[in-house]
């Protein structure tokens, strides 16, 4: 019985688990292969290199994370559904972030359609293309930063431990409360980026009314 036949999208899933598990730097051709079971020859014959395998996978889960549809009608929001999109992606796809967190990102046909809709939920706001980019960059620079912050917590004691073990006994004061009144127990990670994306949007309405 003969190996059964590989498909772009078999080869492009793998890969991402790969990145999942190890980040970018991970995936190579023959790991690829041999997770897969086929030779390196036979993924050259649906992925021209390790370039095109990357730009397939960041498309992929553009795709996996795609914008609502209809988008909802008034810019705010919109721009909720797109934070919340991201910041699921980044969770599940750390090396997404990475990958995508440039002003040169991978452009496949699923990313410039994100862009798309994005640039879009500004169509009833009187506003410049500068003015447009420049409001997208607030609030996708704080999903971002948040999300770069809470996927790179590293191994080892809890990030509350770190803080008290650094912190308590220093003789600041104001660090030294909050260390001891924030706790692994009390964290809310999605109420963090809630909460913080609610201010920044709030920045922006408060922009359109008085720009």
């Amino acid at each position: 019985m003969g190996r059964p036949s590989l498909s772009r999208e078999q080869i492009v899933a793998t890969a991402i688990e790969v990145a999942d598990e190890g980040g970018l730097d991970a995936v190579t051709m023959r790991l690829v292969g041999q997770r897969l079971n086929a030779s390196g020859m036979a993924l050259y014959r649906h992925v021209a290199n390790r370039e095109a395998l990357l730009e397939a996978m960041i498309d992929a889960v553009a795709g996996e994370y795609g914008y609502p549809e209809p988008r909802p009608p008034h810019w705010r929001d919109a721009l909720t559904a797109l934070a919340r999109q991201d910041w699921r992606s980044y969770l599940a796809h750390p090396w997404f972030l990475a990958a995508t967190a440039t002003c040169r990102p991978v452009l496949g046909p699923r990313m410039l359609e994100s862009l798309e809709w994005a640039l879009a939920a500004f169509d009833e706001c009187e506003l410049g293309s500068h003015d447009k980019l420049r409001l997208l960059g607030v609030v996708s620079s704080y999903v971002q930063g948040l999300a770069l912050t809470s996927t790179q917590q590293g191994e080892g004691e809890s990030v509350s431990q770190y803080w008290r073990d650094r912190v308590v006994g220093t003789g600041m004061r104001r660090l030294e409360q909050v260390a001891a009144e924030v706790s692994d127990e009390t964290a809310d990670l999605d109420g963090d980026f809630e909460f913080g994306l609610q201010r920044a949007l709030d920045g922006i309405a408060l922009y359109l009314e008085t720009r």
